[in-house]
């Protein structure tokens, strides 16, 4: 993240401490904007929307309202109505409430919708009021998988992923596709949690993966992960993060034992996306109606290549990240995805 990541460090700790609880409002100037999360507290993919729209109240007088819907679809329906009857703006994280969208976007016409990491269904009605945002996390998580299969002393590595869907996926079929790249023989361990909370859960898969050899787990499940890294902790061992610079995170914490076991981090540019749809919303320059796709290229995800990771991870090895960056940004590799192709 750009504008975000130069302010992390500073703002993490204080952002979400002040966002603690359940139903936060802020008052300040136009626009108003609502939020709706899973939950807070996965130090990633839910947090990191947190604090860039956190940093949009602090520079743009944003009158934000935060809605956790925690992974729970008999929530779903309730946050929307209770964000679209309220607020201009509604931002909803992921495709857990694709349904729900398509179902009521057309009965709030005036209420603009974003959608990021996940696209609706254009043929199910009127959905001219909504944008969504789709990040190829396979292409950042295949760099992430050649990168455990580089590291790797077993040539066995593991993947957990929280609840099954095309988002989560994609990250498995990349991070699978990069780790045969760099070795045809690596064994790559794939298991889904069925959740994206059940820390207890994440620790049962890694401690199964670890027993069976792995010693780099990925692990992209929201909260899941924090089970994940506990096990991996306990074991010396590493992990790769996911959807935010979790060594970054960690080390900002305190957690310097925790933050050291994070190789690097397959991230998606979520605080400065929601940051600058803010402030697109100020300047009234809203686009609706179509989904956009970012990855590499766009600066939609990219691979932390922090202090940590340049102190880890051999040069030689860096410097085939790169290459293999460059070579996905100018299409020279195509990586495989688990998203059905646009017509």
């Amino acid at each position: 993240m750009k504008k975000i990541a130069s302010i992390l460090l500073i703002t993490m700790i204080l952002l979400l401490t002040a966002c603690a609880g359940g139903k936060i409002s802020y008052v300040g100037d136009s626009p108003n904007v609502a939020l709706i999360i899973a939950n807070r507290g996965d130090k990633g993919f839910n947090d990191s929307a947190v604090i860039g729209m956190n940093v949009s109240v602090q520079d743009h007088g944003t009158n934000l309202t935060i809605l956790e819907h925690d992974n729970n679809p008999d929530n779903y329906e309730k946050v929307f109505l209770d964000a679209a009857q309220s607020y201009n703006h509604v931002i909803i994280t992921s495709s857990m409430m694709k349904e729900t969208i398509e179902a009521h976007a057309a009965d709030y016409p005036d209420v603009k919708i974003l959608m990021y990491d996940g696209e609706v269904d254009w043929s199910k009605g009127d959905l001219s009021n909504v944008y969504c945002v789709i990040f190829r996390a396979n292409e950042v998580s295949y760099l992430a998988g050649y990168l455990a299969a580089a590291m790797s002393q077993t040539s066995k590595i593991g993947f957990v992923g929280g609840v099954k869907n095309t988002n989560i996926d994609d990250f498995a079929v990349g991070f699978e596709a990069g780790a045969k790249a760099k070795n045809p023989d690596i064994q790559v361990y794939l298991e889904y949690a069925g959740s994206f909370n059940d820390q207890e859960k994440g620790k049962e898969i890694a401690e199964q993966m670890i027993d069976g050899g792995a010693d780099i787990i990925f692990s992209a499940a929201g909260a899941v992960n924090l089970g994940v890294l506990d096990v991996v902790a306990a074991n010396d061992l590493k992990m790769i993060g996911v959807d935010t610079d979790q060594y970054a995170l960690f080390m900002a914490e305190g957690k310097e034992d925790l933050a050291k076991c994070i190789i690097t981090s397959a991230m998606k540019d979520i605080g400065d996306l929601l940051y600058g749809a803010v402030d697109n919303y100020t300047k009234r320059e809203v686009i609706t109606g179509e989904s956009k796709t970012i990855g590499l290229a766009e600066g939609g995800v990219s691979l932390a290549k922090n202090d940590y990771y340049k102190e880890i991870v051999p040069q030689a090895i860096q410097d085939e990240i790169d290459a293999l960056e460059d070579k996905i940004i100018k299409g020279e590799i195509e990586v495989p995805t688990a998203r059905t192709p646009s017509p």
